[in-house]
């Protein structure tokens, strides 16, 4: 597969990431539909502004992997290809851990009065989150995201079995944590939250009242730095 993407031109692979992306979204909604089912949850009317931001974050999504891809192939991003299993394990929990941090604080600064109306408040005009609000923000605060993503990978030559498994972890946590109600039982969310996990209500509480729940996949931050709002 590696090989393969080596070998495309730039229009092709543009082509090839634009399509992944749009894959990821159809997947996202698709699940979604799902827990909305499982749980008996009228489906909601979804706007033509949502659709339009959604598809603009894929179309940002799909040029940041491109940016990924010249980088990679210029040898200026590097892929571990030849890591054992607790190379993989330890650099997805690297991942997982650095790239929360890193995100925590792009949100905590995202939410600074003088960033917020440029980008951020776009995501938050959807207080009923659901499974598309993933996808819905500001082109800029996409670009963003990715930008810093990208840079994580220049900075480290990290297994590409981590990668892959982190970008799976990431679109878990997204959509979980947008689904719009807790999906976790109490049991379930002390135990994951116990853990220093994030649960789907964590980001819930944060749409609710933007001064807490900044992190992605951990408390740890929230907690170190006093943003936290747990399960009540």
């Amino acid at each position: 597969m590696l090989a393969w993407l080596l070998s495309l031109e730039l229009f092709s692979v543009s082509i090839f990431f634009f399509l992944l992306n749009l894959a990821i979204l159809g997947g996202a909604l698709f699940v979604g539909r799902l827990i909305d089912r499982l749980y008996r949850r009228t489906r909601q009317v979804v706007s033509a502004a949502e659709w339009l931001l959604a598809l603009s974050t894929v179309t940002v999504n799909a040029a940041i992997s491109v940016a990924g891809w010249a980088l990679w192939k210029s040898h200026l991003l590097q892929l571990n290809l030849d890591a054992g299993i607790l190379i993989i394990v330890r650099d997805t929990l690297i991942l997982l851990v650095a790239m929360d941090f890193a995100l925590y604080v792009l949100h905590r600064l995202a939410h600074v009065r003088l960033f917020y109306g440029i980008a951020h408040f776009k995501h938050h005009e959807y207080r009923d989150v659901r499974t598309l609000t993933l996808f819905v923000m500001h082109p800029f605060e996409a670009a963003g995201f990715g930008v810093l993503w990208v840079t994580t990978l220049v900075i480290y030559p990290f297994a590409v079995e981590a990668v892959v498994m982190f970008l799976q972890l990431n679109l878990y946590f997204g959509v979980t944590a947008h689904c719009g109600f807790p999906l976790y039982s109490q049991a379930v969310s002390r135990l994951v939250t116990r853990s220093g996990l994030t649960d789907p209500d964590f980001h819930l509480r944060h749409h609710r009242d933007e001064a807490c729940n900044l992190g992605f996949y951990t408390t740890i931050w929230d907690r170190l730095f006093a943003t936290y709002q747990p399960r009540r």
